[in-house]
């Protein structure tokens, strides 16, 4: 019974160790695929409305171009405004900032960033 028990102790954590290195991997796998990163965001209050600005890093090995989304929510979740700002020629290795305009919105509770560097490796 104790050989038995061994086996499947052994089993287990054989399992969970290749389950372990396949989340690493797969986890690895993304972000090695997302060329300009986004480092830091900031979402801001202005007398002029609400400015979502940040800084987005180039892990590409080239110079590159790429379209920041912003879309903001209010506190249901509901989408109130996006807006897209280009960055052109993003410099290889080096961080560039960006700033949205101003939105007039005063229940604006949240917001998302996509950052759109074109097609990846499956075509998307």
């Amino acid at each position: 019974m104790a050989r038995h028990r061994s086996t499947r102790i052994t089993r287990w954590m054989l399992g969970a160790s290749l389950g372990f290195v396949f989340v690493v991997y797969l986890l690895w796998a993304l972000w090695a695929e997302e060329k300009v990163r986004v480092v830091s965001k900031t979402l801001e209050r202005t007398d002029a409305g609400v400015v979502v600005s940040g800084e987005v890093y180039n892990a590409a090995s080239a110079a590159t171009s790429a379209k920041v989304e912003v879309s903001f929510f209010n506190s249901s979740g509901h989408k109130l405004a996006e807006e897209v700002v280009e960055l052109d020629n993003l410099p290889v290795g080096a961080s560039t900032t960006f700033h949205t305009q101003p939105k007039p919105l005063s229940d604006v509770q949240d917001y998302s960033i996509y950052i759109n560097a074109g097609r990846n490796m499956y075509g998307n």
